[in-house]
């Protein structure tokens, strides 16, 4: 076999040196990343985002799932596969799998007897924790004070297993992307009698930087992250998010405490309301990322717990892990094959990119997280009139005395009363809680404190807002408007929060995050109205409308994609009138003018379309004019006729307008021209010409009318004349031939002297004077 060109070593000698010459850029040159927490390496190549994707495009995830659902066997009141029926919860809910993973009574499968097939016992105990009674609610949609009662659980379930267990794993798989076979917020904890390798290698990796650098490797990052300030995602008193140096997936997060903590138990409630916060506004940043409901994996790592708790676990920090698997929209994801189950981890994007996409994102959906973090407060104050505060029928309900320090007694009175409702050594300080609230409830709430100061409350019932019903139309073919209603009636305060964004076809280059596809406001004009306005627009392109109905229960949002050719619909036509015809007592004559919104240019050109009825007559008769006025030439003389326009655009894209306001016209009454009737001449309608002072007959309509004019070319006659008398003649021809075929072809009788066939002489040979005879 041959070979051509250099060599091996001198190839790579010159790529090194060609490679030297060069500056490295981490956004467009290749290169591999340490691991410090798992002990690994990953390949990093960003320059892979430019090829085109032709790949795997999953479903759209936008899909309506129903608050209750009593065949869910996750929904409150439901019945599951091992027979047992859920209690009616309201808040979270934990209870054994039903088909757990580990069971605590397994057996040992007994010693090996050879070093390549070794097993070992495996015992521990899976439960199951369902966040919200809601199944159409996430993790983003709940309150602070819901997801508050989430972490107190983790909290709770890990100091539970952990006294028997060394390891207790909690982990959410949000989505059918990730696996995630039913949609009812809940995440899955498993307890084992063992130490999975991911855990072991993370607790190896830390205490081995912990002997050599004296501080846990995790807090130095941590440290380090916050100078850098190259990967922060967010940021607060008590917590950290950032997207790792070494992440492997796209939108990879790691969510660190501040100070030094092993595991949830230990969390104080201050950092543990922070949490809620931080958690909540994370994941409103990934649903917002690609504007829908962000699948994901997520899971805490702690110290090991069980009989090796007491251990020194100095090293160990606690941290919590998100693995989504999305890439380029919310259609495209990542795949681990190939590669990446063969050799090591790749990714294209690098973490700072990464990053820069979720700490950047649009100012109006960071406002939407910002607006959703806010409603979601205990004592809400920024909806309505100050002193107001809100709950649902049904629910538990806390109100804050406004103007006290928090924790501070007070006592509670209804205004009015002077029934104490709760004394200031309740021990719920400034709070007054109602167990369920229900339209008695509603009112004024007066609260003293032990000084004499005094405050006021008024209690206001409702329901959280629901997915509103959104429309969009386009009047032209610049710009397009949206509207919306609510679905149902809260009953509360409600605002709504509006953006889009350009859709880009999956695989074109420009499908990478890029500042020219959005998002942006959608501007609701007049401010407050229930529309807004897209001004600008391409024709050709497809648009993500966001409506996000929210209120001080939470927030509910609406993803509609649109495209301007669908929802082109022009406004209806203008100026419509209708005259009569003088001296015609069958005609109209109509005329209107394009819309006032449309741009009146030689390539944006409308058609139409006209109905007309004389009046008491339930049906329309419709014709299509060719231009901007039409002659009705088959009115009923003397009733009045109703006439009307709509208009289209003239390539059929979008749907016809609504109807002009119908326009009122009666045909003349004057004296009709002298004419021969179509009753007297059957077969051709001669027309006199009207006097120089009669007004021409005005372009008739092109609906066939009872009687039409006449007005043939000669030439045309006699055209269609010679063409019949072809034709003629050619079936003539064509019927003797038949004819004369099927004569000579037929069978003979079979009695009598045969017939002389069709071409035979009428006298035979023989018989002819001076015939041989042969």
């Amino acid at each position: 076999m041959s070979s051509s060109g250099s060599g091996p070593q001198q190839r790579q000698q010159a790529s090194e040196a060609d490679a030297t010459g060069r500056t490295f850029q981490a956004s467009e040159h290749q290169h591999i990343r340490y691991n410090p927490l798992q002990d690994e390496w990953v390949l990093v190549s960003a320059h892979r985002m430019k090829r085109p994707w032709q790949g795997q495009v999953e479903p759209s995830l936008l899909e309506t799932v129903p608050r209750h659902d009593p065949h869910n066997p996750l929904c409150p009141g439901a019945t599951r596969a091992n027979g047992e029926v859920n209690p009616h919860y309201d808040g979270t809910f934990l209870f054994d799998n039903d088909f757990p993973a580990l069971q605590p009574d397994a057996p040992n499968p007994g010693p090996s007897d050879h070093p390549l097939f070794q097993a070992e016992a495996a015992r521990g105990v899976c439960k199951v924790l369902c966040f919200h009674p809601w199944s159409d609610v996430t993790l983003p949609l709940m309150s602070i004070p819901e997801i508050r009662a989430v972490i107190d659980v983790w909290a709770s379930v890990t100091e539970d297993l952990g006294a028997q267990y060394p390891w207790v794993q909690i982990f959410e798989n949000k989505g059918a992307m990730m696996g995630c076979s039913n949609p009812h917020p809940h995440c899955q904890v498993w307890a084992s009698s063992f130490l999975p390798d991911i855990a072991q290698r993370e607790e190896k990796s830390q205490r081995a930087y912990q002997s050599r650098h004296r501080e846990p490797l995790l807090m130095e990052y941590g440290h380090q992250e916050l100078l850098r300030k190259e990967r922060l995602v967010l940021t607060s008193e008590h917590w950290l998010v950032l997207v790792p140096f070494w992440a492997v997936w796209p939108f990879q997060t790691l969510l660190l405490p501040r100070r030094h903590v092993l595991r949830l138990p230990e969390l104080t409630p201050a950092e543990r309301d922070d949490l809620a916060l931080i958690m909540k506004k994370l994941l409103t940043k990934y649903d917002n990322l690609f504007e829908t409901s962000f699948p994901y994996s997520m899971g805490w790592h702690g110290a090991p717990t069980g009989s090796e708790a007491g251990a020194n676990w100095d090293h160990w920090q606690l941290h919590a892990h998100y693995y989504p698997p999305l890439l380029r929209s919310a259609t495209v994801r990542k795949f681990m094959v190939g590669y990446e189950m063969l050799a090591q981890a790749q990714r294209d994007l690098t973490p700072e990119q990464m990053s820069s996409s979720c700490s950047g994102l649009s100012r109006v959906l960071v406002a939407v997280a910002t607006a959703l973090v806010s409603a979601s407060s205990s004592c809400p104050q920024a909806w309505g009139p100050p002193g107001v505060q809100y709950g649902q029928p049904g629910r538990p309900m806390t109100l804050c005395c406004p103007g006290v320090t928090a924790g501070a007694p007070v006592s509670w009175f209804r205004d009015g009363e002077t029934r104490l409702l709760q004394g200031p050594d309740s021990g719920l300080g400034h709070e007054l809680v109602l167990a369920r609230a229900d339209s008695a409830d509603e009112g004024t709430y007066i609260c003293r404190t032990l000084d004499g100061a005094v405050g006021m409350v008024t209690l206001q019932l409702g329901y959280p807002p629901a997915r509103p019903v959104v429309s969009c139309r386009a009047a032209d073919y610049e710009n397009f408007s949206c509207t919306w209603s609510p679905s149902q009636v809260s009953g509360l305060p409600t605002r709504y929060l509006t953006s889009y964004r350009k859709k880009t076809v999956p695989g074109a280059d420009g499908q990478r995050m890029s500042p020219s596809t959005g998002p942006w406001p959608c501007l609701q004009d007049p401010p407050g109205a229930a529309c807004c306005v897209v001004r600008g627009a391409e024709f050709w392109s497809q648009y993500r409308i966001n409506v996000t109905e929210v209120n001080p229960l939470g927030a509910s949002t609406r993803l509609l994609d649109v495209s301007l050719q669908s929802i082109l619909r022009p406004d209806p036509p203008q100026g419509l009138r209708v005259e009569s015809v003088p001296g015609y007592p069958r005609r109209l004559r109509a005329s209107w003018t394009y819309p006032a919104s449309w741009p009146r240019q030689p390539h944006f050109l409308l058609k139409f379309r006209l109905q007309y009825r004389p009046m008491q007559h339930p049906a329309w008769s419709m014709v299509e004019p060719a231009g901007l006025e039409e002659v009705i030439t088959d009115a009923v003389a003397g009733l009045p006729h109703a006439v009307r326009v709509s208009a289209r655009d003239f390539l059929d894209a979008g749907t016809w307008s609504a109807w002009s306001p119908e326009a009122w016209g009666t045909p003349s009454t004057g004296p009709l021209p002298k004419e021969i009737t179509a009753e007297s001449q059957p077969h051709t309608q001669l027309v006199e010409e009207p006097p120089a002072d009669s007004p021409a007959p005005p372009r008739p309509s092109l609906l066939p009318d009872p009687q039409p004019l006449v007005h043939r070319d000669p030439l045309e006659q006699v055209a269609v004349i010679a063409s019949l008398g072809i034709f003629s003649l050619l079936g003539l021809a064509v019927g003797a031939l038949a004819l004369g075929l099927w004569l000579r072809l037929r069978p003979d009788g079979k009695d009598g002297p045969p017939k002389p066939g069709f071409l035979a002489p009428m006298i035979p040979v023989d018989k002819l004077p001076g015939a041989p005879n042969l």
